[in-house]
């Protein structure tokens, strides 16, 4: 496959997984009207690593059957440490900072801060990739930001020193995720890659929620599992979202440079709003809808096809 092709497939594929991420919002809001957020994330990551160990299982019934599998893993043998510290990174630290600022900051302030992530890629690309970064991806990203800001207008506008301490780890986690994935990506493959990520996020937030639910198991845990809305949220959220959705976003990051990858999550933010609006008949204002033309319009830009010299 030529490189021209190889870096299409990788817009699409990301796409596809911002645009699976965006629909997480939903869901996410609609299993928290239920449980705790470590009772979710428990059975998430239960869900997601049940989930692509059967994916793993069968391939291996095929290639025994077949004498060939569909694909290959295997992590034996490989340098496991850089691997280790993506599954800490993200999901782990990600999601224990983004939870604690969203609780001490409110979500517009959240949602707007989180959009500088393209801009500190970029300069991650520059400085510690050594990537080339083209004028336009500058002017994107920083456009970027301002179509998020309008998207987020009418919100709450809170912020806390402890909530600004949160989402400043969540900016670097989520900064950091996006160079260990593409670090990643030279010795594994994205299906092993997305498999360590969720196994370190059940091995952590498992124990989590049993011990927050010391003492009151019934309370927490009951109403999640004899409702139906919130299995139909954990499958989305550990199947489609973690699994699948990483899945393509972990072999997208294998071609893409950390400021392509992250300027296309702007993708996100403008599912999430639609979502809310058709789904959940939010409130929608014609500044929102400035903003999502912009972010649509300039994640474009960023990604249109780069002309031969």
């Amino acid at each position: 496959m030529s490189n021209s092709r190889k870096h299409t497939l990788a817009v699409i594929t990301a796409c596809i997984a911002f645009v699976i991420f965006g629909f997480s919002f939903m869901f996410s809001s609609i299993a928290l009207s239920i449980t705790s957020t470590m009772v979710l994330l428990c059975f998430r990551f239960t869900v997601a690593v049940i989930t692509l160990t059967v994916v793993v299982a069968v391939n291996s019934l095929v290639g025994r059957i077949r004498g060939k599998a569909w694909f290959s893993f295997s992590l034996r043998g490989k340098p496991m440490g850089g691997l280790l510290l993506l599954g800490i990174v993200q999901p782990v630290l990600y999601l224990v900072f983004e939870n604690s600022s969203i609780r001490y900051t409110s979500s517009a302030v959240t949602g707007t801060v989180l959009a500088v992530v393209p801009v500190i890629c970029i300069l991650a690309d520059v400085f510690i990739s050594r990537e080339s970064v083209s004028k336009l991806q500058v002017v994107c990203a920083v456009a970027c930001v301002a179509g998020v800001a309008l998207v987020e207008t009418g919100g709450e506008t809170r912020i806390s020193f402890l909530g600004f301490f949160c989402l400043l780890m969540t900016l670097v986690c989520d900064v950091g995720y996006y160079i260990l994935s593409r670090r990643a990506s030279r010795q594994f493959s994205p299906l092993e890659v997305t498999y360590v990520m969720f196994l370190m996020g059940m091995i952590v937030f498992v124990p989590a929620a049993l011990i927050q639910g010391r003492g009151q198991m019934a309370e927490l845990f009951l109403p999640a599992i004899q409702s139906a809305p919130f299995w139909g949220s954990v499958v989305f959220l550990g199947a489609v979202s973690s699994v699948g959705a990483y899945g393509l976003l972990n072999y997208a990051n294998a071609t893409l440079t950390n400021s392509e990858a992250s300027l296309i999550g702007n993708i996100a933010t403008v599912v999430s709003v639609l979502a809310g609006v058709l789904l959940l008949r939010d409130p929608f204002s014609p500044l929102q809808a400035i903003g999502v033309v912009v972010i649509l319009i300039f994640v474009t830009l960023a990604n249109l096809p780069k002309r031969k010299k």
